[in-house]
């Protein structure tokens, strides 16, 4: 009876050093999530890098165009999306 106690025991532990282990285990293909590149798609990140320079670029416009009154909107806007990408990124 002692005997076979122990061997449920060592069975039980050769399972757990086998979980532990990660044998089964194997790395994800991309560690970092980026899908395949495509033109007008890619990664949640790659959009949102594309988004804020367009804010960018749009807010050097205004601001030359019409001054810093109509840009600060516009830099509010790009505030919000750095804030956004810094909590949820």
């Amino acid at each position: 009876m002692n005997k076979q106690v122990d061997e449920e025991r060592a069975a039980r532990v050769r399972q757990a050093r086998q979980v532990l282990a990660g044998n089964d285990l194997a790395p994800a293909d991309d560690p970092l999530g980026f899908g395949p590149r495509v033109l007008m798609g890619g990664s949640g990140e790659f959009r949102y890098l594309i988004g804020l320079a367009v804010l960018v670029v749009l807010a050097t416009i205004v601001w030359l165009i019409w001054g810093m009154g109509p840009a600060s909107l516009i830099l509010l806007i790009l505030a919000f999306a750095l804030l956004a990408g810094w909590f949820v990124l």
